[in-house]
């Protein structure tokens, strides 16, 4: 990845922030200097996704699919997965404002409207069914050490406008039958993570650990319905 400096009006104020290239997939993305950052966490979700997706691809039979984001952020996993062809479109929600307009702001400038639909909303207010969700959630608890003064960034990293029973409630609610969820959580919250899942009545799939960088986040991938108890792949 590449990166240079430039200045841009955001709500009539002047921001600093840098483009970056995101050379694997040919796109570029806007980064406020003050904002959020690009993180491990949804680079690593994004690398499953793609690989994840792109196997489903080979197979002919393989229908394109409209897949839900929660907690787009500035939009770097949407951006990453646009390309692959089995994606039909990408709903991004984006709870926070000033988040949101940065998330339109890279949508724009690699020409992705007609691939990824932005919303500014809450996502206990979404409506419909989806064949896949993803989400990168904020997974600290809010008793965790001292806040973060930055509000964009408490509310990205911790339980504050959503916990990940709350997420978990959601993923079941807004799933088809037999949909597909892939979330990433540190190893500290995997117990919470799966008596959440078992407690809506999901079941999970495979779990991912990574082993090649010094980091406890693990990348669960679950399904609504199915064989329960059926067993999990844990990958390494």
């Amino acid at each position: 990845m590449g990166q240079f400096l430039f200045y841009f009006a955001k709500g009539g104020i002047k921001i600093m922030g840098y483009v970056e290239m995101l050379e694997s997939a040919d796109k570029k993305m806007i980064v406020e200097e003050k904002g959020l950052k690009i993180t491990e966490d949804a680079l690593l979700l994004s690398n499953f996704l793609r690989k994840y997706f792109s196997k489903k691809n080979k197979n002919s039979k393989t229908r394109k699919s409209v897949i839900l984001e929660i907690g787009a952020g500035q939009g770097i996993m949407s951006l990453l997965i646009s390309e692959i062809d089995m994606v039909e479109r990408i709903i991004a929600v984006e709870v926070q404002k000033d988040v949101y307009e940065t998330l339109e702001k890279n949508i724009e400038i690699n020409n992705l409207r007609q691939k990824i639909t932005p919303l500014n909303e809450n996502i206990k207010n979404i409506e419909g069914k989806y064949e896949f969700i993803f989400s990168n959630p904020p997974y600290k608890k809010v008793n965790a050490g001292k806040l973060p003064d930055n509000v964009t960034e408490r509310i990205s990293k911790y339980e504050i406008l959503l916990t990940l029973e709350e997420l978990f409630r959601e993923i079941r609610r807004l799933l088809s039958n037999y949909g597909e969820f892939f979330v990433i959580v540190p190893n500290s919250r995997l117990n919470d993570v799966f008596r959440y899942i078992y407690a809506n009545n999901m079941n999970i799939i495979s779990i991912e650990i990574n082993k090649y960088k010094k980091t406890d986040l693990i990348i669960v991938h679950g399904r609504k319905g199915g064989k329960a108890n059926s067993g999990i792949v844990i990958d390494f």
